[in-house]
């Protein structure tokens, strides 16, 4: 490890000591890439996300089966965090980047959840993202938190397509990424006379993350009391904004797809409720700036 001071010219042309810079070696270490991203051997071509409506015909990404979407990773610094890291639930046609499964699902999301908490800078862009102690006693807090977090960040492009063409070929694209249980989603299509959400419904079957939220695992009851109020108020803008939601949709933002993720929701949410959208986002904002120093203390990133 080597030391650096870093200078820094004030307002009267002098030159400050403003802090202190570790440069460290990283050769022996486990990178967060490696840590989270599993299985890539088995990976086949899927629909070729560029955004989380948009299909392209030709891309770099590949799926494999049964995953649950594709994680865009590209490097492993906090420099391409801010326009290199997203969540899809197709692969993404950039590439760069590996499948959500069963088996990596808590790694890919806490691989997503640190690179975008961090703000890149001068001094941190080629700061290396490392595995995570997980013997540390807020490890499995941070963990359950990033569930909600990587629900409802900007670069979270999960969406739920039906009928998208691919090389001359028809696809629905599921959201196991919704939190939400299906029985209520029925229900309530049903109370506002949503037809077409409740027929997208009928004969589907609850997501991956609403089973462990409220499942056997039951990690609701494990999040933090600011990730619980993050993942309330969206269950409310749900149910609140389901009317206007009907009235918003087509074929082209496919809100009738009963497990629309948050890049789809927050497009009716903008529109409709704007004052209760902003405390949403307030609210998340209270979990980022809470987690954003575990970062650092759960060794996903050195000082």
């Amino acid at each position: 490890m080597f030391t650096y001071d870093l200078l820094e010219l004030n307002k009267d042309f002098q030159i400050e000591n403003k802090s202190t810079k570790f440069v460290y070696n990283t050769d022996q270490l486990k990178s967060l890439k490696d840590y989270a991203k599993g299985q890539i051997k088995g990976a086949k071509d899927a629909p070729q996300l560029s955004s989380s409506l948009k299909v392209k015909q030709k891309g770099y990404g590949s799926l494999l089966p049964n995953s649950f979407g594709y994680l865009l990773s590209t490097a492993n610094n906090v420099g391409k965090s801010m326009e290199d890291v997203a969540l899809f639930t197709s692969t993404c046609s950039v590439g760069h980047g590996f499948s959500v499964t069963q088996k990596n699902f808590i790694e890919s999301l806490l691989l997503f959840s640190v690179r975008r908490m961090i703000t890149a800078d001068w001094k941190n862009e080629k700061d290396e993202y490392l595995a995570p102690n997980e013997q540390h006693e807020l490890f499995n807090q941070f963990k359950y938190d990033s569930v909600v977090y990587s629900l409802f960040e900007s670069k979270s492009n999960q969406s739920s397509l039906r009928q998208v063409e691919y090389k001359d070929q028809l696809w629905d694209i599921k959201n196991e990424f919704f939190w939400m249980s299906l029985d209520k989603m029925k229900e309530l299509a049903d109370q506002n006379g949503y037809d077409e959400l409740y027929n997208d419904a009928r004969t589907s079957s609850d997501r991956y993350v609403h089973k462990i939220l409220f499942g056997e695992e039951r990690i609701y009851d494990k999040l933090s009391p600011d990730a619980k109020a993050v993942l309330d108020k969206a269950t409310e803008l749900v149910e609140r904004s389901m009317e206007l939601r009907q009235v918003m949709a087509n074929d082209e933002n496919h809100l009738n797809s009963w497990d629309a993720g948050y890049a789809q929701l927050k497009l009716v949410w903008k529109e409709y409720f704007q004052e209760e959208f902003k405390e949403f986002r307030q609210l998340y904002k209270n979990l980022e700036d809470r987690m954003r120093p575990l970062v650092y203390e759960l060794g996903f990133l050195k000082k």
